[in-house]
């Protein structure tokens, strides 16, 4: 409990969006057989309160992403965003919420976001400075919301370090 206290105090922009006006969803894939996959994760920060798992964006990566189940949507950090030139979402308003508080944030396209054999098409994220997140491991790129995961059954093996996305009912 002393650990997630810390980790909270820490890193005031973990979990930052709790409302975003966005246009589409994304479209997801996942293989035929219903079962995106096993995906290998690793524990970060203070007690392992972070998850991290490997995300490719547009056909690069793969990046570290933290799974962030309180994000409404993906967030790219500034740097990786400006280096894949990710197109800014013009007409949508992004609002963001916080422990550090509130205010606009920037939207942006991505073609194609892969998480072991899920993939989405279409995505909307915002463009955050993570550079307080990048307390809990240097290489950290973004938080894979929920934009992303709700489409899937998520489970949680933390005795393997695996994470298992199958395609919702």
């Amino acid at each position: 409990m002393c650990h997630l206290l810390k980790l909270a105090r820490l890193v005031p922009t973990l979990s930052l969006l709790i409302g975003c006006q966005v246009a589409a969803p994304a479209r997801v894939q996942a293989p035929p057989d219903s079962a995106a996959g096993e995906i290998s994760f690793r524990l970060a920060g203070p007690g392992g309160a972070a998850l991290l798992v490997p995300i490719y964006l547009n056909g690069e990566g793969p990046f570290e992403f933290v799974l962030d189940t309180g994000a409404t949507i993906t967030c790219v950090d500034q740097p990786l965003a400006e280096r894949l030139n990710l197109p800014e979402q013009r007409g949508q308003i992004g609002l963001g919420a916080g422990v550090g508080g509130a205010g606009r944030v920037r939207l942006v396209g991505i073609d194609s976001l892969r998480l072991g054999a899920a993939e989405a098409s279409g995505l909307t994220a915002c463009v955050l400075d993570l550079q307080q997140v990048r307390a809990i491991s240097p290489d950290v790129a973004g938080l894979l919301g929920l934009n992303f995961l709700k489409e899937f059954r998520v489970t949680l093996d933390f005795e393997r370090n695996i994470l298992l996305l199958q395609e919702a009912d």
